[in-house]
């Protein structure tokens, strides 16, 4: 009987030193950066082993607000606005007839900020896909959600491979498993990464941010609501400054 206790509490030892041995620490995070969870040095992305004090670690994604898509303090602010110029209905006066009304009424929290969470631009009179939700009427970054992942490993990979695909090719045939226009890569890219912080890299046919370009167009939403409210009662309204 002794010896039996003997055993199990030597095999239960063995198990606990095991366990303990493999349990190792989470990477840590400051902001974006991943640091060693030991060490706190600096680590490449999906870095499973510190290259300063030599430990091994766990990979472990985070999560953050979104800082693309519409929050509620937008939203109440285009409220307000539009309630304060009592403006219902087409066609928008000035300097808001560059924004169908659709856009307006389409702002919601955690939408698109290009189409206003409607899905589509208008442009010439024809309805175009939204070039940063392209047509899915979510936020590209979050997915709607107001959080997006950052330090994961599958999307970052499958950016990385279609970024690398792309590089390589050299004729038409290189480009065979991949769409070979331009619009059609970027919706690939945008069904992979929707949700994650990697998507802030995508960029337009002209090379420009994809997400910048959406909050550089509620920037010109608000603006233009100040001056229309300006316009009607000889001063701005006493509002919050946009959102950045």
């Amino acid at each position: 009987m002794k010896w039996f206790v003997f055993t199990v509490a030597c095999v239960a030892a063995l198990v606990t030193l095991g366990v303990l041995a493999v349990d190792e620490r989470d990477v840590a995070w400051e902001g974006r950066t991943p640091l060693c969870g030991y060490c706190r040095a600096e680590l490449r992305p999906f870095a499973v082993v510190c290259p300063d004090c030599d430990r091994s670690l766990d990979w472990l994604s985070r999560s953050e607000e979104c800082r693309h898509c519409l929050d509620k303090r937008d939203v109440e602010l285009m409220t307000d606005l539009m309630e304060a110029l009592r403006v219902k209905a087409e066609p928008l006066p000035g300097a808001l007839s560059a924004f169908p009304m659709a856009y307006f009424k389409g702002m919601t929290e955690g939408a698109c900020t290009y189409c206003g969470g409607i899905g589509h631009v208008l442009e010439a009179g024809a309805k175009l896909d939204c070039p940063v939700c392209l047509g899915t009427e979510k936020c590209l970054a979050c997915a709607g959600d107001r959080g997006v992942v950052i330090g994961d490993e599958g999307a970052a990979r499958r950016l990385a491979s279609w970024r690398e695909a792309l590089e390589r090719a050299e004729t038409r045939s290189d480009l065979t498993g991949l769409p070979v226009e331009y619009a059609g890569m970027l919706r690939e890219a945008v069904r992979d990464l929707r949700g994650h912080a990697e998507a802030e890299s995508l960029k337009d046919a002209h090379g420009r941010g994809l997400l910048d370009r959406a909050r550089e167009k509620v920037s010109r939403a608000f603006a233009a609501l100040r001056e229309e409210y300006a316009k009607a009662n000889g001063a701005p309204p006493p509002l919050a400054d946009e959102p950045g």
